[in-house]
């Protein structure tokens, strides 16, 4: 990207967000964070289909109980089913290729504005974790986003 587009895109994102650039750092980006999850969310809600999935899932977790089953009396046949859970991971990853695709496009088109926009410490710490005292931009979006990714895909029915 050139530097005058990236410069004009950045200002856009900047101009956009300022309501949240003007709160304190932690929850502006913590407000963006919410709001990117949400967002990748939906992506993997409406580009795949959730009852394919599913059943997908639920045939993964039959075949698996019943290899462990079979193992010990009929290694071959285990052997087979195996390859059959390997067939059924393939399609369901087939299936999250799309969505995760599109979402990482969203994402690196974000990031770099965000390291731009959340300059040095974000969250000071009360003790030192992982040896740190403090989190910088990308370590809090990973502390906001996880819970928050997991209550949207249950809220959702994300599977």
């Amino acid at each position: 990207m050139s530097m005058a587009i990236q410069e004009a895109y950045y200002s856009f994102l900047s101009t956009i967000f300022a309501p949240l650039l003007a709160l304190h750092p932690a929850i502006g980006e913590g407000i963006l964070a919410i709001s990117i999850v949400f967002v990748i969310t939906l992506f993997y809600k409406y580009l795949v289909k959730q009852d394919d999935m599913k059943d997908i899932r639920d045939q993964i977790k039959a075949k698996q109980k019943e290899a462990k089953e079979v193992q010990k009396t009929n290694p071959e046949q285990a052997q087979k089913m195996t390859s059959e859970i390997l067939a059924l991971t393939n399609k369901q990853m087939k299936m999250t290729f799309k969505p995760m695709l599109v979402s990482m496009m969203f994402v690196i088109l974000l990031f770099p504005w965000l390291k731009l926009a959340f300059v040095g410490p974000i969250v000071y710490l009360p003790v030192e974790i992982l040896g740190r005292a403090s989190f910088g931009w990308f370590l809090w979006y990973i502390v906001i986003s996880m819970p928050f990714s997991m209550a949207f895909r249950k809220l959702l029915g994300v599977m």
